[in-house]
């Protein structure tokens, strides 16, 4: 008994070990702007999306209708996809949403205000 709980904390331990990092700070993310194999998607509303700026190329698909719109993606399935909203919090569903979905996809840490202050400090 002692042995299979053992065993069973080792598989758990190797497996949690093997999680990729889905995260990607707003320096690499900026590194990447501009490379054909790298998608931008904006989570944020449509007002957000316009008014309050967006990252050049950027496709918006809002976060509560991603699940039905992706088909929309499939074009992209080969490419590296940079999720960004606000902050954080909403990319980070999508990025769970994707990855789920087999997208090889990656939230961008604090957002687009984080990547306005990188880029206009």
């Amino acid at each position: 008994m002692i042995m299979r709980a053992i065993s069973i904390l080792f598989i758990l331990f190797i497996s949690i070990g093997c999680e990729q990092d889905r995260s990607i700070t707003v320096q690499k993310a900026h590194e990447d702007l501009g490379n054909a194999d790298i998608l931008f998607l904006d989570v944020r509303t449509r007002q957000e999306f316009v008014n309050e700026g967006r990252i050049k190329n950027a496709l918006l698909i809002p976060v509560n209708t991603l699940e039905r719109r992706l088909t929309e993606l499939e074009q992209h399935r080969g490419k590296k996809i940079i999720i960004y909203c606000r902050s954080g919090r909403r990319s980070q569903i999508a990025t769970d949403i994707l990855v789920n979905n087999n997208f090889n996809a990656f939230n961008m840490d604090g957002g687009f205000l984080a990547w306005k202050e990188y880029s206009h400090p």
